[in-house]
């Protein structure tokens, strides 16, 4: 296990630089008022302290548009990409928050289950992270009430903001021990003084992050509101735009189409995006649709989330990030929703010892 370190924060500029021989870096960028993840060629772009991104490191593991493969109908061939993955530049993921790096975990169960997904994993074997700890709550989210606040795995380095403007770097794997051997000079082997500023970002972090959503029990609320109206009023505001599955760091759905050239001599197969409140997204042959109303569309998703991947998984599918309702037209927020589930059963008689 290799020792922890401590580098100036001004130094990050030289790890971006010593790690771009090597490394396509990218990072969370200014974008007008917001934040995205994006491609970084001078590492004064790169921002750091950041609140959130409007979309989650996702994208990079698993893009919103794929072509799998290729066909030439002329010549009856098929092109496969899966090695041009394996062979592009390595890539470099700075600043990644703890909510998406545990967002990144439930992908990796996901699409490396019982049918590995070897598309996402050539991308997954050729990224680098390096994550960064929050000490301090963003605008819509509650990490801390879905235990995504913290990561012990999923990083090769990690980096906690200290006294001094340093950071306390946790190495997590050889990818991450390498990366400070490319720029030795800016890492020094962390002291018992560095320790103890390390326990003092911890305990801040702790006192600032609130508990705002009580998740215990949600699994049993859920299956005793199956049938509630309370599914049908909280979806009234619903318009199945599909944003919140488009930002979320753990949605993983997609379809695959594949587009035919109008010269009728060439293919692509294309993977994209998919979110289960489109109205197409449980239509089947002969026009059967099994979630026909925006009502069992919009329950689905939570439903999936809370229910499903706990299930599936072993774990809750939402990080907590608070995407979904920073990006939702109709303001419906998540933790409202979760709250009033809770709500509703708190009072109930089975709740209550069955008085």
């Amino acid at each position: 296990m290799s020792p922890p370190y401590v580098m100036k924060r001004t130094d990050i500029k030289k790890l971006v630089e010593a790690a771009s021989n090597e490394y396509d870096v990218f990072g969370p960028v200014k974008k007008r008022s917001k934040h995205v993840f994006g491609k970084i060629d001078n590492p004064d772009n790169l921002v750091m302290d950041y609140d959130s991104t409007i979309l989650s490191p996702r994208k990079y593991f698993q893009p919103q548009n794929e072509v799998m493969m290729s066909f030439d109908l002329e010549e009856n061939k098929v092109e496969d990409t899966l090695d041009e993955l394996r062979a592009m530049r390595p890539r470099l993921l700075m600043a990644v928050h703890s909510c998406d790096l545990n967002g990144i975990l439930h992908l990796d169960r996901v699409f490396g289950g019982e049918y590995t997904d070897k598309y996402y994993f050539a991308r997954r074997e050729k990224t680098t992270i390096v994550g960064i700890n929050c000490l301090d709550s963003c605008e819509y989210g509650f990490c801390r009430s879905m235990n995504t606040h913290h990561v012990v795995e999923g990083y090769d380095l990690f980096l906690t903001p200290i006294s001094g403007d340093r950071y306390y770097v946790q190495v997590g794997t050889a990818k991450g021990e390498h990366l400070v051997h490319m720029a030795r000079d800016i890492f020094q082997e962390a002291g018992p003084e560095d320790f103890g500023a390390f326990k003092a970002a911890l305990k801040h972090k702790n006192e600032s992050l609130p508990h705002e959503v009580d998740v215990e029990g949600i699994n049993e609320y859920l299956d005793l509101s199956f049938h509630h109206e309370f599914w049908d009023k909280m979806a009234e505001d619903c318009v199945n735009c599909g944003a919140c599955a488009m930002v979320c760091p753990t949605c993983y759905c997609y379809d695959v189409v594949d587009d035919l050239d109008l010269s009728l001599t060439s293919a692509d197969r294309t993977r994209k995006w998919d979110a289960c409140l489109f109205q197409e997204f449980a239509l089947v042959a002969g026009g059967h649709n099994f979630r026909e109303s925006p009502a069992a569309r919009f329950k689905y998703r939570f439903y999936h989330k809370m229910r499903g991947f706990a299930h599936d998984q072993g774990i809750l599918g939402c990080t907590g990030c608070g995407r979904c309702t920073a990006a939702c037209p109709s303001d419906i927020s998540i933790k409202d929703v979760l709250k009033e589930l809770s709500g509703i059963w708190e009072v109930a008689p089975t709740a209550q010892g069955g008085k």
